[in-house]
């Protein structure tokens, strides 16, 4: 499948759908010059509404901040927009993108320009991974530069700071939170039960390494889900293009007692030309929770989707690079957040 200029805009649901049906994109901060770590994100859907957030951490200290205004117009747009608050624009599709942020606490204006070629998710070598999880009409990733002026208009250390470093960003369409959830939810019996995903994204000057896949081995790389999915892709952008890779498995996730806050990762990837490479995380900078992973129900958080910032290091070589690792622990707690 080719991802073509169009996708970077809104699609409509499929003919016959009356359940949720959303566009999600997705970029992130890691500047570790600036100490700004953090995750923007807009869900737009069928239901005449979209969502907006920049889910920060400033000077090490969470600074979330959240939205949600009316939308309607599904298809190609000039600017995707709260009102003002929030500004998305894609100014040369699958190239550069730029977001505008405007509150209290801070504001910026970054652009987004592509190191890499953009990767069709349903090129993975066992196809879209993501589909476990519902219906995708299409995801896709890039590997990024992010540069811009932000703003610091709160706290102690108030004033203009630059923005400059490796980004990451995706955009699915989607029903993943159409189905309903259950009354109750059963309580993990161990650790390992409430392991779910683990999403991540490694820059270094060299290269992009992205994967997906599920920590639990009991839902591991060559699990199939009653569709025959295996739940695992991924891939490797570098100066030949961009590539799925041919396995991932994320080998360590060490976690503080508090059950959920990740303090390191180790992964092990099968690259496209069959090398084998480790990648462990080293210095963690920020972290921080899409509460925002929800249905129609505002009250309802359906997924805690956390984003830990690090630097990474390959085994085998000694490359060092930095970006995010995403993961989620199931399930949401609390899971009413109103």
């Amino acid at each position: 499948m080719t991802i073509k200029d169009n996708d970077e805009y809104l699609h409509p649901a499929p003919e016959g759908t009356e359940g949720l049906w959303s566009d999600n994109l997705w970029f992130s901060f890691v500047d570790r010059e600036a100490d700004i770590h953090g995750i923007n994100h807009m869900h737009v859907t069928n239901k005449g509404y979209a969502r907006f957030s920049t889910c920060l951490v400033i000077d090490g200290i969470p600074m979330p901040w959240a939205n949600k205004a009316p939308w309607h117009d599904i298809g190609k747009f000039d600017k995707l927009t709260d009102g003002g608050r929030m500004i998305y624009e894609v100014i040369k599709p699958q190239k550069e993108l730029r977001i505008q942020a405007d509150n209290d606490k801070y504001g910026f204006d970054v652009t987004f320009t592509g190191r890499f070629p953009v990767f069709d998710y349903e090129d993975c070598v066992h196809g879209n991974p993501l589909k476990s999880a519902g219906v995708y009409g299409g995801h896709y990733e890039q590997g990024m530069l992010c540069q811009g002026e932000f703003e610091v208009r709160a706290g102690p250390k108030q004033g203009r700071r630059q923005i400059h470093c490796y980004s990451h960003r995706d955009h699915s369409w989607t029903d993943r939170f159409t189905s309903g959830s259950p009354w109750e939810f059963q309580k993990p019996l161990t650790l390992r039960d409430s392991l779910s995903h683990y999403w991540p994204s490694i820059q270094t000057d060299n290269f992009h390494l992205n994967a997906f896949g599920f920590m639990n081995p009991e839902v591991g790389p060559y699990n199939l889900t009653d569709s025959d999915q295996v739940q695992v892709g991924g891939f490797l952008s570098d100066k030949n293009g961009s590539r799925a890779i041919r396995n991932a498995e994320c080998l360590e996730c060490r976690l503080e007692l508090d059950g959920r806050s990740a303090m390191s990762f180790r992964y092990k990837f099968t690259l496209p030309d069959g090398d084998i490479i480790h990648v462990r995380t080293g210095r963690k900078y920020a972290q921080t929770v899409n509460g925002l992973m929800r249905g129609e129900n505002d009250a309802e958080c359906l997924l805690d989707c956390y984003e830990g910032f690090f630097d990474f290091e390959v085994e085998e070589t000694g490359e060092r690079g930095y970006g995010v690792a995403e993961y989620s622990i199931e399930p949401a707690f609390p899971r009413w957040r109103y």
